[in-house]
């Protein structure tokens, strides 16, 4: 598991020394600004290490709160912002990185990772701008409190003096307002309110993990306010039992499938060819294959939320013979796969730095021409992009996972396969057609994660919330496998009490948009 979560990993050496100042501005039109200054005693090799894995794509998602100008620019994607980042080095081995952001919609900001960090919420409601949101530091000032370096497979120098930094811990959160600030739970001066969390002010690890997930509110009279919020579903800004269930109204503008179409394209990116004699006599050998590699290239803005089957329709060589599996089962005899093989690769503009596309590798596999063929005339095929429906309905479910469920690998346990496989019912999840069954829910090194296998042929989970017995939620992670079905996988930092209820957001299918894969006379090489 520990390899799994990646940069949430690495947060736990951040934390040694965290403090973070974050604030957000928000402009009458909609318009604003977002300043971030993180201070760190994340050693050196660390941050090389979290370069690394944040290019090789083994990331989960970008992780609260930024260190690299890489992540900043997860939070923030796309060309609805403009970032700038900037690193100081002190002489004590600190980073202090400053992160700066201008935006011209506040819906846009909303919609962002960084919107989901920190749960924001806007409406305007009896006259007035109400903004909620929370720190986001929950997860970091949890990962702190855990002893795994062990698991990590690499030594951090200086670690027992980075541990008993950790009461230097600070996150401060301010929102500034339209107009001047009327009501909220923050320390209010002018238009801007402020919160402040520090460890050292704080009973112990887990009342400083609390405040750090305390709802933070602000209110200001919406005078002049130009703007409509849409604000995704938030599960993490109330209780479970606050948390309202149902199908929300269908709002923003559509997918234009017609852009999407003209800016998706496939990029080849080489033939591969194997083919082997029997010399055993036995004829058994099924090792002759032809694989086209390559990748769905689609600007960032475009990028679908789920990435649907290839298909091969036609694949002929230079003598018109066809190189297709004829059926599934000759399909499944030459490895044939029309999924996405692997995903994470991106593009970006060298002048700016900014990611401009995402690239998502495919593999096609067929039968191999003969070998005195030197071209294969033509291979064609079609990829699916899946686009959700804007409405999405919230599902609750109460106790789905017992105590009994969850294995504690520190017991001793070596296997997941006495924990038994769970389905979560509920009218809500039949409605939508939603099979939901839990793979297993295990507790390791301060972790707690849930695996849940998903079949559905007209939705999709977009996100999911832990809450533990009392009814509170805590920071989940969320991730889910690109392949079409597949298992979505939930972390959260810490160990709730059990029995832990489930919140989950379902969008529909919405739309699907097809790239055609065409490509003609491919030489075939001969080595």
């Amino acid at each position: 598991m520990l390899k799994r979560i990646g940069a949430g990993l690495l947060l736990i050496f951040m934390c040694g020394c965290l403090k973070t100042e974050d604030t957000v501005t928000i402009n009458p039109d909609g318009s604003g600004k977002v300043h971030i200054e993180t201070a760190s005693s994340l050693p050196p090799q660390i941050n090389e290490y979290l370069s690394m894995m944040d290019q090789s794509g083994r990331m989960n998602g970008p992780m609260y709160p930024p260190v690299s100008e890489a992540e900043a620019r997860k939070f923030f994607p796309g060309k609805d912002f403009t970032v700038s980042v900037k690193q100081q080095h002190a002489d004590s081995g600190d980073v202090t990185t400053t992160i700066d952001v201008e935006f011209k919609d506040l819906n846009a900001l909303l919609a962002s990772p960084y919107g989901t960090a920190h749960q924001l919420s806007a409406q305007i409601e009896g006259g007035s701008l109400i903004v909620k949101g929370v720190t986001g530091m929950e997860t970091a000032a949890r990962y702190a409190d855990m002893k795994i370096e062990q698991d990590m497979g690499m030594a951090i120098p200086n670690m027992a003096d980075l541990q008993k930094k950790k009461g230097e811990m600070r996150a401060q959160f301010r929102i500034t307002l339209p107009n001047a600030v009327s009501s909220g739970n923050g320390t209010n001066e002018g238009k801007t309110a402020t919160w402040v969390v520090e460890r050292a002010r704080s009973k112990d690890a887990e009342d400083f993990a609390r405040k750090l997930g305390a709802v933070s509110e602000a209110r200001c009279p919406a005078d002049g306010v130009k703007f409509s919020p849409v604000v995704p579903v938030r599960l993490a800004l109330q209780s479970f039992a606050q948390l309202a269930t149902g199908t929300t109204a269908a709002t923003g503008p559509g997918v234009d499938t017609n852009k999407i179409a003209a800016a998706a394209k496939f990029v080849p990116y080489g033939l591969s060819i194997t083919r082997s004699l029997d010399l055993s006599g036995g004829g058994v050998s099924r090792e002759n294959s032809a694989q086209l590699i390559g990748a769905i290239v689609i600007p960032t803005e475009y990028a679908p939320q789920k990435w649907g089957e290839v298909k091969l329709d036609e694949v002929v060589d230079s003598k018109g013979n066809d190189l297709k599996p004829a059926n599934q089962e000759e399909g499944r005899n030459y490895s044939m796969s029309s999924r996405f093989s692997s995903e994470g690769m991106e593009g970006s503009d060298e002048a700016t730095n900014v990611v401009t596309d995402q690239r998502h590798v495919v593999a096609l596999t067929f039968r191999p021409p003969d070998w005195k063929v030197n071209e294969i005339a033509k291979i064609k095929g079609t990829a699916s992009l899946q686009y959700f429906g804007s409405a999405q309905t919230v599902v609750k479910l109460t106790n789905a996972i017992p105590a009994k469920k969850i294995v504690d690998i520190a017991n001793g346990v070596t296997s997941l396969s006495d924990s038994g496989v769970t389905t979560l019912s509920s009218q809500a999840l039949s409605d939508l057609g939603l099979s939901l069954t839990v793979g297993y829910c295990m507790v390791q090194s301060g972790f707690t994660e849930v695996m849940l296998n998903v079949k559905s042929k007209t939705a999709t989970l977009s996100n999911a919330q832990v809450f533990d017995a009392e009814g509170k939620p805590w920071p989940t992670i969320f991730s889910q496998s690109q392949e079409e079905g597949g298992s979505v996988q939930i972390v959260v930092a810490g160990k709730p009490q059990p029995p832990l209820s489930l919140a989950f957001v379902a969008s529909g299918a919405g739309v699907t948009v097809a790239v055609p894969i065409v490509l003609e006379h491919v030489a075939v090489v001969k080595k």
